[in-house]
């Protein structure tokens, strides 16, 4: 359950992923599975909080270090979560954040990418600008005019954009907030409705977790999923807008097929099934008012009468 860019710099960089299925109560990566595939040919681990949500993440990090592994966290989905009081994306060697328009803040586009060592601040920082030298202080060239020491791409944020995110940044707590309390109150107002009859059941926050949501993804009870196709087409007719949770079981996308990444053909049940039975709506940065709770509960509820 990831988004293509967990994956592509992977395979842009010529290592070889291996997938990874997930919990279906919280999304993320099932550790059974996890610890089974980590053999001794793992250089590094791409550790995905989902949808706000997080790994196993101490574990996970105490594994990488006691094998002497990268661990990148892949935080887009989760800026501002805290494990333990401790911030998503800090626990690992590289942490990644998106500030595409529809997270948790925006720059309008690009994101960010931390990192705990000067080292590799400086490899990253050469990396973003074409594997330019200029700025850098660990270097044994010092002539920083046209010199290259390292591939790159042309990643560099404007201006404008890096204004655009620092005031978001000012507001990310107040609007993780929000979001928060909205998604409590939709849960509560549909799971009190005297038209509650257990037809959907939601994602389960990790225990020691402040989550940091920018969705709503919500599973079908699999007794209703023959009505599936007939309740999407019910609530595009009102207005209320569904899509796949992030991009379903991503070994289905013809792009895997393409790359042949997943060779042996292997499974994932749970991705599935999160695929089959999953759908988001959106989840607002100002107070959901009580009249749209109505309108969700009327129409979202509707499915085991259609």
């Amino acid at each position: 359950m990831c988004w293509p860019t967990s994956l592509w710099p992977l395979v842009q960089a010529g290592l070889k992923p291996r997938f990874v299925d997930v919990n279906v109560n919280n999304f993320n990566m099932d550790m059974n599975e996890f610890k089974r595939k980590l053999t001794e040919r793992i250089k590094a681990i791409m550790a995905v909080h989902v949808l706000g949500n997080s790994t196993h993440i101490e574990e996970i990090g105490k594994i990488a270090k006691s094998r002497n592994i990268f661990l990148i966290e892949d935080t887009c989905e989760s800026l501002g979560a805290k494990y333990n009081e401790k911030h998503l994306g800090t626990f690992g060697d590289f942490g990644t954040y998106s500030f595409y328009y529809s997270h948790q803040i925006t720059s309008g586009e690009g994101g960010m990418v931390v990192c705990n060592s000067r080292d590799d601040y400086e490899l990253i920082h050469s990396m973003r600008s074409h594997g330019w030298n200029r700025k850098l202080k660990n270097i044994r060239n010092k002539d920083t005019s046209f010199s290259f020491i390292n591939s790159g791409f042309n990643l560099r944020p404007l201006d404008i954009t890096a204004a655009i995110g620092l005031s978001q940044f000012r507001r990310l707590k107040s609007l993780i907030k929000t979001r928060t309390n909205n998604r409590n109150r939709i849960i509560e107002k549909l799971t009190t409705s005297n038209l509650w009859n257990e037809q959907f059941s939601f994602l389960k926050i990790e225990e020691n977790m402040k989550p940091s949501f920018f969705g709503f993804p919500i599973l079908i009870n699999k007794k209703y999923l023959s009505k599936k196709k007939q309740f999407f087409d019910f609530l595009k007719k009102k207005s209320i807008e569904t899509r796949v949770i992030i991009s379903g079981n991503f070994v289905n996308q013809q792009s895997v097929k393409i790359y042949n990444l997943n060779p042996k053909n292997e499974v994932f049940p749970n991705a599935q099934e999160i695929e089959n039975r999953g759908f988001f709506i959106g989840l607002h940065l100002k107070s959901v008012s009580f009249e749209t709770l109505d309108y969700l509960e009327k129409n979202l509820l509707q499915i085991d009468k259609l």
